[in-house]
């Protein structure tokens, strides 16, 4: 028999609950409706907003074991459309209030009874949630896009492992640590990931201990700014649903900036979309044309070799060298 359980975070005017059962009559949304809430129904959530007093209360019935990397879509794809999120920072909000109020770790304080949130520990049990997911997706090439968040990612890993060559590879923009994914599947890989987040990689390298993956390492590293020069050279550079959140000008200053600790094969996935998710922070929309645009771009301003292109679940440049470009003087 499943245990009713509610369990609600407050963030401002923000409150969001986790409910075990469905809100029947007599539930929540219903005493709101009663005390002068305007309620909305979508299919993962129920969104009570009263307008004079500015408060807000999103219900919804996800748990411990189903909380993972598919909850940002829904958030954007059912929660902007009402206007109960209008902004990447009321998104980032939301989403952490709904990881949280499913998170083993937000539980009451037995000392003082009041709710502790523990930013590592619930972060660490969403990673290990789609990680989970993520390993029993299915390898499949098919990029049908109306699978979900997390199917899809895990169609990207399979085509980036597959095309990644050599034994070293560094991931940039490595988030969460979700790369950690190909690092199970070769015991001989050695994988560097970096962020500009200091806080994001401490996550990742607590994900990486906690599972012993020990040929895996993140360390802090913004690719717009030249010190990136000094991360080393790997064989294989991935950016994985990097370049959508930079302008033009960041995007070469990245791309050279990549290239310049590519020995041997730069690997890039882009969401294509008809106008950038500024929600998700995307400054730039990327379709097939500007892809290609992109690819080569870095063959004349940056001397690759050869590019080629795919469609897994949004755009998938390939950007190989074999040698030193003779535009740039790139640092061993």
């Amino acid at each position: 028999m499943m245990t009713h359980y509610a369990r609600a975070i407050r963030i401002g005017r923000l409150t969001v609950v986790a409910q075990g059962q469905p809100d029947g009559e007599g539930g929540l949304a219903n005493r709101l409706s009663a005390r002068g809430y305007q309620v909305h129904r979508t299919p993962h959530f129920v969104v009570c907003h009263h307008p004079a007093k500015h408060s807000r209360f999103i219900l919804h019935r996800f748990s411990e074991t189903t909380v993972d990397e598919d909850v940002p879509s829904f958030v954007v794809d059912e929660l902007a459309p009402i206007g109960a999120i209008a902004s990447e920072q009321e998104f980032g909000k939301a989403l952490f209030a709904i990881v949280a109020s499913t998170s083993p770790a937000s539980l009451n304080c037995a000392e003082c009874g009041r709710l502790h949130l523990d930013n590592p520990a619930i972060w660490h049990h969403y990673c290990l949630n789609t990680l989970r997911r993520l390993r029993l997706e299915s390898r499949s090439n098919d990029s049908d896009g109306s699978a979900s968040h997390v199917s899809q990612f895990a169609m990207i890993y399979q085509r980036t492992a597959e095309q990644r060559i050599g034994r070293t590879m560094l991931d940039v923009g490595s988030n969460l640590g979700l790369l950690i994914l190909i690092a199970e599947r070769d015991t001989d890989a050695m994988i560097t990931g970096c962020d500009n987040r200091l806080d994001i990689m401490r996550q990742a390298t607590a994900l990486a201990s906690r599972l012993d993956v020990g040929r895996v390492r993140f360390e802090v590293r913004d690719v717009l700014r030249p010190e990136f020069r000094t991360i080393g050279r790997f064989d294989t550079v991935t950016a994985i649903h990097l370049l959508e959140h930079f302008t033009n000008d960041e995007i070469e200053v990245a791309l050279e900036n990549m290239l310049d600790a590519t020995s041997r094969r730069l690997i890039v996935a882009v969401p294509y979309e008809h106008s950038a998710q500024a929600l998700f922070g995307h400054r730039q929309a990327f379709d097939e044309d500007s892809l290609r645009t992109w690819g080569a771009w870095c063959m004349e301003e940056l001397g690759a070799d050869s590019v080629s292109y795919d469609d897994v679940c949004g755009g998938f440049l390939v950007v190989n060298r074999s040698h030193l470009s003779p535009k740039h003087s790139f640092a061993e």
